[in-house]
């Protein structure tokens, strides 16, 4: 069981280093192999983290309309008379066409504008979500720059007042963290755009995993039926590979698939101890919510207020129930 994160398309270091404290590897939907950040690129050559394209091809084409978007609207202009051009010289539905062949040719255009629509729909997704993710890194890397700004600023007055520099350094982790935050923009049109890529791939987990509020609230609004199932609280942040955090990380793999065989009842809400020092530095927690007796294509599909075209490759997964992760850190 891999999770996977979500809605996002771009991570930063920090989030990483926050999801890392519970899982070996996460999952990352990209909405192509264009412009894929060197720092994501690393970690997926040291398979601490898999970037995942479910929906690949028209790079050129996305590449173009990146570069110039305003030319969006040009390409994606339908054509109501497309089916009567096909044929100038016949007047519709009289001389030798059965009715028959008329039924056809309507079943016909139809289905082909449900499948220009649908491809559409997953290019404009593809394309919201390389906007997005370029304004997530940006404002990443705005982030990152204020947070070195202030930390020379404070190291500058701890060395006129000669003070030792761990002053700062003590809190530089939590304050890296804290202005890491994703985006909380346009959370419904992202996870909207994001459930493209989940109903595209081949090899879906039934873990999802966030690190933004609003994400959670939006989705459980919609979910009366989903329940706290499951708590960890105060797990040290660490960046240490060592046997007893890969010990602690399979454990607790292992009970969330059993959790999910036993279709355990959703009121229970079980909490997992951590084995580290409860004074080892900044803590994050880790908060899980179950919706029974529903596949994760049902539940992101049902969540998108059925905006996205169904399609038929996942649309019988054998996932019984969806689990959604919150980290808070």
């Amino acid at each position: 069981m891999k999770p996977i994160y979500f809605p996002f398309t771009y991570i930063s270091e920090p989030v990483l280093e926050a999801l890392f404290a519970f899982f070996k590897q996460i999952v990352v939907y990209r909405p192509s192999n264009l412009k894929i950040p060197e720092s994501m690129q690393k970690l997926a050559d040291s398979d601490l983290l898999e970037i995942r394209i479910p929906v690949k091809g028209d790079e050129n084409k996305i590449d173009d309309i990146l570069k110039d978007y305003k030319s969006w609207a040009n390409i994606h202009q339908g054509s109501e008379m497309a089916f009567f051009k096909t044929k100038p010289d016949i007047i519709p539905f009289f001389g030798e066409s059965s009715t028959s062949q008329i039924k056809a040719d309507i079943k016909k255009k139809k289905q082909k504008q449900q499948n220009e629509k649908k491809q559409d729909s997953l290019l404009n997704a593809r394309i919201f979500l390389h906007i997005a993710q370029e304004f997530d890194l940006q404002n990443w890397e705005i982030n990152k720059d204020l947070l070195l700004l202030e930390e020379k600023t404070l190291n500058l007055i701890d060395n006129l007042k000669g003070e030792d520099e761990l002053s700062f350094k003590g809190n530089n982790r939590e304050k890296a963290l804290k202005i890491d935050h994703q985006s909380e923009y346009m959370i419904s049109d992202r996870i909207i755009a994001w459930t493209h890529f989940l109903q595209c791939d081949q090899d879906m987990s039934n873990l999802f995993i966030t690190n933004s509020r609003s994400v959670v609230e939006y989705l459980i609004e919609k979910t009366p039926e989903a329940k706290i199932v499951l708590s960890i609280d105060s797990i040290p942040l660490t960046n240490s590979r060592d046997k007893k955090t890969e010990k602690w990380q399979k454990g607790l793999i292992k009970q969330l698939e059993l959790f999910l065989e036993n279709s355990l009842p959703a009121s229970e809400d079980i909490k997992i101890k951590s084995p580290f020092d409860k004074n080892d530095g900044k803590k994050i927690s880790l908060t899980l919510y179950l919706v029974p007796g529903e596949s994760p294509y049902k539940f992101f599909t049902r969540s998108a207020w059925h905006r996205t075209p169904v399609k038929e490759i996942n649309k019988k997964a054998g996932f019984n129930n969806t689990l959604i992760g919150f980290v808070e850190f």
